[in-house]
């Protein structure tokens, strides 16, 4: 059974649901997608990398060294250990899924945070959505609009054959099924292919490769996150002074 549910003004007009005040429900992922509108943020805070999924390219964000590690949660209290949020994990508890009859995109709530007595109401007094639902709604919209731009970024690059499967070093990540810029083919294309890349595709492809060097704060959050007693300023150690964290597109 799905574990999201549609939000619906006939069915869910009373209803509350409950914000999101931890990240726990990222525990079990080991990467994250990534979008081309936050790559300024990420490539200071992660390795990136592509992984493949039905034929095709998504760009991702490694968060542990292994397939089941996650190094920028707190393994207690699941707060976020760092500066920079990915969006596909700020939109929790709520998200976009396309219809099957319609194919139109409709706005969920994941059921764990849905409640008939506690928490924030979905929708006002008015029977529109709440404010604070409509605003991630809006945000959604936008990373949605947004994904679409990086996946077709990234299929341009899987079409210019300037990615080739992980290249694993003595002290990077078990990295099966995942992928990165081929920095010497990339160099190598023709001026015409290169020229077709201008824009989001060359954005990420230099974003993967720059991102490259955030290999040794993955293994100091390694090493921290195995250690029980992690201190809570532990973000202030991978903080890179930029104030402006704002998700641009």
């Amino acid at each position: 059974m799905s574990k999201w549910v549609t939000i619906s003004r006939q069915r869910h007009s009373d209803l509350f649901y409950l914000p999101r005040y931890n990240y726990h429900f990222t525990a079990e992922h080991a990467v994250v997608p990534i979008l081309a509108g936050e790559l300024r943020q990420a490539v200071t805070q992660f390795v990136m990398g592509f992984i493949k999924r039905e034929e095709r390219f998504i760009l991702v964000a490694l968060l542990g060294k292994s397939a089941h590690s996650h190094h920028y949660i707190h393994p207690e209290d699941a707060s976020w250990l760092g500066v920079y949020v990915p969006a596909v994990f700020r939109g929790h508890p709520f998200g976009l899924a396309k219809q099957d009859t319609t194919g139109e995109m409709v706005l969920q709530v994941h059921a764990d945070h849905l409640s008939d007595e506690a928490g924030e109401p979905l929708f006002d007094d008015s029977g529109e959505l709440n404010s604070a639902v409509a605003q991630q709604l809006s945000f959604l919209g936008e990373c949605a609009k947004n994904r679409q731009k990086t996946d077709e970024a990234c299929h341009r690059l899987a079409e210019e054959g300037v990615l080739q499967p992980w290249q694993t070093g003595k002290d990077e990540p078990n990295a099966i099924g995942l992928y990165q810029i081929n920095e010497e083919k990339l160099n190598k294309l023709s001026e015409a292919s290169f020229y077709q890349l201008q824009g989001v595709p060359l954005a990420i492809a230099y974003g993967q490769l720059f991102s490259m060097a955030q290999h040794e704060q993955l293994s100091q959050r390694s090493e921290l996150h195995a250690k029980l007693n992690v201190p809570g300023s532990i973000d202030e150690l991978f903080a890179d002074n930029d104030e402006d964290l704002h998700f641009n597109f």
